[in-house]
């Protein structure tokens, strides 16, 4: 499978989104190949941070001042928030970018980590941490289409996993790349 995720990702120009003074930010789509199938790595927000409370996102954030491209920023901020050594990440290449609330645009970054991590969560940024199996995002009865649309006038997509509400920008990324990676199809629920 990881053949086909290079493949597709190296055949494709991601869609930047240029201008209009969005904050620049990159978040790791972690992968992890098991006997039992490929999962992928999710984590709760903190509730007190000042964004995107309790949310469920991607291990990522902010670009800083030092970081030398979107990929350090994926990799910096994996090892910060859920302890994801960055030598241990296989870098597969990169989704479109995406508008997010706050005035962000996003870089999603997928890379392939070790079948079994040890977690090591930041208190101050992430509450939860969990690796989800790819099957349960592909399986309809976990997805849901809404209606209407985003208020930034997006597709509202739901994924339900884990006991969580995956939406937002982590569910359009989600999507992206399961379309790309899985042949996922998005039908209205």
């Amino acid at each position: 499978m990881l053949a086909k995720i290079t493949a597709v990702l190296k055949s494709r120009v991601p869609e930047i989104i240029a201008g209009n003074g969005h904050k620049p930010a990159a978040v790791l789509i972690p992968i992890q190949q098991r006997l039992d199938g490929d999962y992928l790595v999710l984590t709760q927000r903190g509730e007190h941070l000042p964004t995107h409370q309790g949310q469920i996102a991607f291990p990522g954030g902010r670009v800083h001042v030092g970081d030398k491209d979107m990929v350090h920023t994926a990799l910096r901020e994996s090892e910060e928030e859920i302890g994801i050594d960055p030598t241990q990440v296989t870098i597969l290449g990169r989704l479109d970018e995406f508008t997010a609330g706050y005035g962000l645009v996003v870089t999603p970054v997928v890379g392939v980590i070790p079948a079994h991590c040890e977690f090591r969560m930041d208190p101050r940024e992430t509450t939860a941490v969990a690796s989800v199996p790819i099957r349960s995002l592909m399986e309809r009865r976990n997805f849901v289409l809404d209606d209407q649309l985003s208020p930034g006038g997006h597709p509202s997509y739901h994924f339900y996993v884990n006991g969580w509400d995956v939406w937002g920008v982590t569910a359009r990324i989600l999507v992206q790349f399961l379309e790309l990676a899985y042949d996922f199809e998005v039908k209205a629920s």
